[in-house]
């Protein structure tokens, strides 16, 4: 079993999103400069005996057409055309339809904008995420970053989606792969993914349950980005636990320092 990092481009965002109260203000700095904060954009591949695994799909390549004007401006997508994700797929001899399985942390419009393109697969999505997502999307409510031409693109291809229900709490996809559904905080409903290789080691995806080593150390400190606060807290807790307990190198969503020291797919693999 092998498991790829796959670089999928960068973003910039305003770091308060990231870390709540990044950069306050004071009465001796009232109006502080912004402090901007380059994060990665990246997926995994799992190369397993019994399929390919997808965490995540990344963002849509036709994202200067599709998405709402205030992403862009908000956070500005920058990506090459190696880092596409179906490009970096092809670099490794693999074509969408072969994919077995694609879990979604959630539908985040930095994590969903692939999804349509993987028809054969079976995918794996929090039934709350799921559903609230769509039902915005059906009463033409504000998504915010969950944007409605993802939904548009997944609903046209036909996908075969397997809601992992609340009182799964685990749910093992593959020996040595197993789904942690987090329920909500960050977005409506959260999952991670745990894979235990041999010579590496244990990892957990934690995408952006927890976005940055410094949301959990020295203390927790929770994004700006957040739909329930109290869920955020007790995933954080859960999963620093969890991965204490089964000896679990933590991935975080959006941290580009631990992302620099990261193998990625252009260099070799996790296995």
């Amino acid at each position: 079993m092998k498991l790829y990092v796959l670089d999928n481009g960068t973003e910039i965002l305003d770091k308060s999103y990231l870390v709540a109260g990044a950069n306050s203000a004071t009465t001796d700095c009232k109006n502080p400069d912004i402090l901007w904060q380059e994060i990665p954009i990246h997926t995994f591949l799992i190369d397993h005996p019994h399929g390919y695994i997808l965490f995540d799909t990344a963002c849509d390549p036709d994202f200067r057409k599709n998405w709402p004007a205030f992403i862009e401006k908000q956070s500005p997508y920058m990506v090459s055309e190696e880092q596409l994700l179906l490009n970096r797929l092809e670099q490794l001899h693999i074509r969408p339809e072969e994919i077995r399985t694609v879990v979604m942390s959630h539908l985040h419009v930095d994590h969903a904008g692939n999804l349509s393109a993987f028809s054969n697969a079976q995918i794996y999505v929090n039934d709350e995420e799921f559903t609230t997502t769509l039902r915005q999307y059906a009463l033409r409510q504000d998504m915010d970053v969950h944007v409605p031409s993802d939904v548009e693109h997944f609903l046209a291809a036909g996908l075969h989606f397997r809601p992992v229900l609340k009182e799964e709490a685990f749910l093992e996809i593959a020996p040595g792969v197993r789904i942690l559904n987090l329920g909500p905080g960050h977005s409506f409903g959260m999952l991670a993914l745990e894979v235990r290789l041999p010579n590496s080691g244990n990892f957990l995806l934690a995408a952006d349950a927890i976005y940055l080593r410094e949301n959990i150390e020295p203390s927790i400190s929770p994004p700006g980005i957040l739909y329930d606060s109290a869920g955020y807290r007790k995933t954080v807790r859960f999963l620093t636990g969890y991965a204490r307990e089964h000896n679990c190198r933590i991935l975080f969503g959006h941290d580009m320092e631990q992302f620099d020291t990261l193998t990625k797919s252009t260099e070799g693999y996790y296995d």
